[in-house]
């Protein structure tokens, strides 16, 4: 049974046309989640998944295959669930999927790894990657996880918000298959792990002031992997913050 990295890039994108296309820092999206993938050594193969057979070139190995979808398969009406059903009727041998989202450049290695291992738990059947903010957070304009009537509380004391970042995902196959058959209509079925990442994987590229940000995070940063662990969190997640800062002032 395989575990199986999985890399969807559409051809079409209506907020940044063709965004799938453009270098960044001399690769494209496609390639730069490629090589983290096969760089975390977890997978028994890498899947570049898309509408338009010019991805197939970037098949760089034997431990990388295209997966060519139609059309339908690629549109703006083309949900996660039936791109994830199409892909396990194709690899009958999968045991797992871990979804890696190509928009996600400046996620780490670690990053990939920690949600790809954590999906091999015997006890896990789906992952999400997520930043965790220690901030007042409202939802519709009701306070979600402080009273405005109490003293306004230190952020380190506040319930932290996991926010769902969607850099990667992931699910185990048999689970997810039953789950599917028997009318299930979300996305995560089972027992589901948030999987903490990186700062820096929580921004997605959606438009063009997305890209050209992250394009110069990555030269400021030359940036390879961004590993944060645990027992210097706050001083990478504190550099992160200074690099994001001193850029947004001098650009």
């Amino acid at each position: 049974m395989e575990k199986i990295a999985v890399i969807p890039v559409r051809s079409g994108s209506k907020r940044l046309p063709r965004k799938n296309y453009k270098p960044f820092n001399s690769k494209n999206l496609a390639e730069i989640a490629r090589d983290k993938c096969l760089s975390s050594g977890i997978f028994d193969k890498v899947v570049i998944t898309s509408d338009d057979p010019f991805f197939e070139k970037l098949v760089n190995c034997n431990k990388v295959d295209f997966l060519l979808r139609n059309k339908n398969l690629a549109d703006d009406y083309a949900t996660t669930d039936i791109v994830i059903d199409f892909i396990f009727n194709q690899y009958s041998s999968c045991e797992s999927l871990l979804w890696v989202n190509s928009v996600s450049p400046l996620q780490s290695i670690q990053d990939i790894k920690n949600c790809g291992l954590r999906l091999n738990n015997n006890d896990i059947d789906c992952v999400m990657a997520v930043n965790t903010l220690y901030q007042h957070c409202s939802m519709g304009n009701k306070p979600l996880n402080f009273n405005p009537k109490n003293a306004f509380e230190k952020t380190q004391d506040l319930e932290p918000i996991q926010r769902y970042i969607y850099s990667c995902m992931g699910w185990k196959k048999a689970t997810y298959v039953k789950h599917r058959n028997e009318g299930f209509k979300g996305l995560f079925p089972g027992n589901i792990a948030l999987v903490e990442a990186s700062v820096l994987a929580g921004i997605l590229i959606k438009y063009e002031e997305d890209f050209i940000l992250c394009s110069k995070i990555g030269d400021a940063l030359n940036f390879n992997d961004m590993i944060v662990k645990p027992n210097n969190k706050i001083n990478n997640e504190q550099k992160q913050n200074n690099i994001l800062s001193d850029l947004l002032i001098n650009h």
